[in-house]
């Protein structure tokens, strides 16, 4: 997966996940609206079927760049829990 800036400032950050779906777009903005100093996250798809999922987050305070790229961090963090979780119950 890639991401693709379309624009970025301190506050304000709007990127695109290449070759994503939602999936990934709804639970990041999910989690990030339920941070401090995160004003909105939302994310919009222009058809699910030809279109990359594009997000804008804004923030009242810190860096939105930073975080996004937490978020994304914490996400990963609990997959390879729950992955390791799975492989220890075989």
């Amino acid at each position: 997966m890639e991401l693709k800036i379309i624009s970025s400032s301190e506050k304000e950050l709007e990127f695109e996940i290449v070759g994503g779906e939602y999936t990934l777009a709804e639970l990041l903005t999910t989690r990030l609206n339920g941070k401090k100093g995160v004003e909105f996250a939302s994310y919009r798809v222009a058809h699910p079927l030809v279109a990359n999922p594009r997000i804008y987050v804004r923030v009242s305070s810190g860096k939105a760049a930073k975080l996004v790229s937490e978020t994304l961090d914490e996400i990963r963090e609990e997959v390879a829990e729950f992955r390791d979780s799975i492989s220890k119950g075989k």
